[in-house]
């Protein structure tokens, strides 16, 4: 994705050996060095563990890493921070195994983007680094000890997930949560209300900010980039009008905000795939899930918006039976070792929808698919995130709100990076970025999402989003409620619940 032609691995030199998976975005290097070549040079002349700790924690961006440092007989390992990679580690009794993807022959677990790891083979002891300014060792453990730790955090339902929160600070100097009531209250036209609620210079001044970092995000991840297709990459010296950017598009608020985004940034002569996907799971069902509707509506007016554009709105339909057949070929050795209902669903629809319609003989040849994956998390989206405000008022919320972004890295992203990458396109999450993340949990929960008994589901949830939205130039797809993948492309039984084993995937 990066640099001028692709870099060998592992990498190697006199010092150290390397495996890398990801991307940088904040280049201070050459455009001709690949993202590896600078880390690669960065690690391997750092004098010690600690330096070369030190190094990892300076990088930014979605990754997975593995460096052997040969002096010290040190195995460094890590995800990113926010844990946007997938990292698997498998222990054999006489080797270890790390990898991305290992699949249901290897017992192993996800490595947790909690720390970064040097692993003494010879003493067979791991040390945890924080990924804080310190240069301490967080803990040290044996190889078997660390991953019994791992393996009882991970098998933890959610509701015994504990964390240590951070001190709340919940004073409203401004006074926007009468504000805000007031202005919900007065009226009953949803559009008036979010207009009178942008009129608010704080409002406002926020909205402003998470556009001006959510399109920096997105342009620095469409620019990142050969800007070849998949049928051109191995091309040289010709100008690629094909389609390098995708959008996993269900219509709904997170991805239409990218698409508006992205327009300005992908090159005009380049079609933008919007990649939907809808099952049929009963034979007198049809395509026409919830999430199909919404999906033309949405491109619809895009097409209004954007009419220098060439959007192109890829249907892809999956039969039960070939469901069943990639469950069993292929997805089920990549969501492991996720194994619930919930990730059968999700990771079945993510895989057939990063696959851009293989199944049928038309294929998206984009190489980069823009997720909007973060956005509930970080903008209250979910039920949960109300019914914590039902219960203990904006205490609650913001702790469901905490407790949400500390677990992130446990719950989908590693998944989710595992079946979309087996399609050879790279996810890149603009919500997921480090400044955009930085700044929107600093904020109050009121500037965040306002569920009120006056502002209900399609308007409080993810407030301050649909005013992103609108703010863009968006109107429809404002309004539109929360809904699930699974449940919008009517992969998932609403009657299964959805942290049972899965016995599809045993």
């Amino acid at each position: 994705m990066q640099g001028l032609k692709p870099t060998p691995q592992p990498v190697d030199n006199e010092r150290g050996t390397m495996l890398y998976n990801g991307d940088m975005f904040d280049r201070t290097w050459s455009s001709n060095l690949s993202d590896t070549e600078f880390i690669m040079e960065k690690l391997s002349n750092s004098k010690s563990t600690e330096q070369i700790v030190s190094e990892i924690k300076k990088l930014k961006g979605p990754f997975s890493i593995v460096y052997y440092d040969k002096a010290s007989h040190h195995l460094i390992f890590s995800r990113d921070r926010i844990g946007r990679n997938s990292l698997l580690f498998h222990n054999s009794g006489s080797s270890f195994v790390i990898s991305n993807v290992l699949g249901r022959k290897y017992p192993c677990i996800e490595v947790p983007a909690t720390c970064i790891y040097s692993l003494n083979i010879i003493a067979n002891k791991i040390n945890l680094y924080p990924w804080d300014n310190s240069t301490e060792i967080y803990n040290t453990y044996s190889v078997e000890d660390w991953l019994q730790n791992v393996q009882d955090q991970q098998n933890l339902p959610d509701n015994e997930f504990v964390i240590k929160f951070d001190t709340l600070d919940l004073n409203d100097e401004e006074n926007l949560i009468e504000e805000i009531e007031n202005i919900s209250k007065n009226s009953n036209n949803k559009l008036l209300i979010m207009k009178n609620l942008l009129a608010n210079t704080v409002i406002l001044n926020t909205v402003a900010k998470i556009t001006e970092l959510l399109e920096k995000s997105v342009r620095v991840r469409l620019e990142t980039q050969p800007n070849k297709c998949k049928n051109c990459i191995k091309k040289e010296n010709i100008i690629c009008c094909h389609c390098t950017t995708g959008i996993l598009f269900s219509g709904g608020l997170d991805c239409t905000i990218l698409a508006i985004l992205a327009d300005k940034y992908v090159p005009k002569n380049q079609p933008i795939d919007l990649i939907n996907v809808a099952f049929k799971i009963k034979d007198n069902s049809s395509y026409d899930v919830p999430d199909r509707i919404t999906g033309r509506q949405s491109f619809e007016e895009l097409k209004l918006l954007c009419k220098s554009r060439q959007w192109v709105f890829r249907e892809v339909n999956i039969p039960r039976d070939k469901l069943e057949h990639y469950q069993s070929l292929v997805i089920g050795d990549l969501v492991y070792p996720r194994h619930t209902i919930l990730d059968e669903s999700l990771g079945s629809a993510l895989w057939f929808a990063a696959g851009g319609g293989f199944v049928d003989s038309d294929v998206s040849p984009c190489r980069i698919l823009l997720l909007g994956s973060g956005a509930d998390e970080l903008f209250g989206g979910y039920t949960r995130h109300r019914n914590a405000f039902k219960r203990n008022s904006w205490i609650g919320l913001s702790k469901e709100l905490m407790l949400d972004w500390k677990r992130i890295s446990f719950r989908n992203l590693a998944r989710d990076n595992r079946v979309i990458c087996d399609h050879s396109r790279q996810p890149r999450m603009p919500y997921l970025d480090e400044d955009l993340v930085n700044y929107v949990i600093k904020l109050k929960p009121w500037l965040k999402c306002f569920p009120s008994t006056h502002l209900e589901n399609g308007i409080g949830d993810k407030l301050i989003l649909r005013l992103v939205a609108l703010y863009n130039g968006l109107n429809q797809v404002v309004f539109l409620p929360k809904r699930a993948l699974q449940f919008g492309s009517r992969i998932a039984n609403n009657k299964q619940k959805g942290s049972d084993v899965s016995s599809t995937f045993i």
